[in-house]
């Protein structure tokens, strides 16, 4: 499989990479001991002693080899949930792409249709991976596109052409730094310039994925349909997931089972404490 692959290969550079230095928090040796994991746990449970951010190519070696599969588990989900056998082909745009975990999914589906990714991050330190997987995954039509940032491209520009638009663990990022009002109004942004201009040969999936815990905007996610239904639009279904038993996500129904799809070598749990199970929470809706 790609995904292994990627992994391979971020685990290769993670390993003879030297640590850089972390944004104004002075040095990984002098700070976080050099440990990525260390870096990483500080961004995500907001604590920001030794990182505001993932600006650094380590540390983003090391984030693939954690979470890639978890997270691409998690879209193999919700795909398992639809049939796409209608959509004459894919042309996906996803936001916040990271290291494509989304186009992963799809690889592993194996689905006949002809595909087109484009993968947008404001990061510019995932070039060298972005790289990696345009130049490796066999598909010319796979582009990704940085240094953007996604939460004001869409006030100026419109993406013609999407069917299948996937926001991956971004929505609860910028529910803690601009609140639900703005969130909003990036839902009226993304309807206004994506949904509007969707193909009229197909379909239109989306796919939120993101974290379930407390405050961090999963309540906010249905307000997207609202904003779709004012421009007129129908939507086929609507279909609420999560994996935890807690039903923190409004009638949402639970996955069966929350396995990583994917056989992870030891290693990777041993060095990059890789997450066993799945842990989101998900809206997946079609519009008409």
């Amino acid at each position: 499989m790609f995904i292994d692959e990627l992994v391979k290969y971020c685990n290769e550079e993670y390993k003879k990479r030297a640590c850089n230095h972390c944004n104004k928090k002075g040095s990984c040796s002098e700070a976080c001991k050099g440990n990525c994991k260390n870096c990483l746990d500080d961004i995500h449970f907001h604590k920001n002693v030794y990182r505001d951010d993932y600006s650094c190519e380590k540390l983003l070696d090391f984030y693939v080899c954690r979470y890639s599969y978890k997270y691409c588990s998690e879209i193999i989900y919700a795909l398992e949930q639809v049939d796409l056998y209608k959509y004459p082909y894919f042309n996906i745009l996803s936001l916040g792409c990271g290291a494509a975990p989304d186009l992963m999914a799809f690889k592993y589906m194996n689905y006949p249709q002809e595909l087109r990714y484009s993968g947008i991050d404001s990061n510019s330190c995932w070039k060298k991976i972005h790289t990696y997987i345009e130049n490796e995954f066999d598909n010319p039509n796979v582009k990704f596109y940085r240094n953007i940032d996604v939460l004001t491209y869409f006030n100026n520009y419109k993406f013609e052409g999407t069917n299948i638009l996937i926001i991956q663990y971004l929505i609860s990022y910028f529910y803690k730094n601009i609140g639900p009002f703005n969130l909003i109004g990036w839902f009226n942004s993304l309807a206004n310039n994506i949904v509007k201009y969707k193909p009229v040969d197909s379909p239109l999936l989306i796919i939120i994925n993101d974290v379930d815990s407390k405050n961090t905007g999963r309540d906010i996610f249905p307000r997207l349909i609202d904003q779709i239904k004012n421009l007129g639009f129908q939507i086929n279904y609507e279909i609420r997931k999560r994996f935890k038993d807690e039903a923190y996500f409004k009638n949402s129904l639970q996955y069966q089972n929350n396995d990583n799809k994917f056989k992870i070598p030891q290693f990777l749990y041993d060095d990059y404490c890789v997450a066993r199970y799945c842990e989101s929470v998900q809206l997946i809706i079609e519009v008409k």
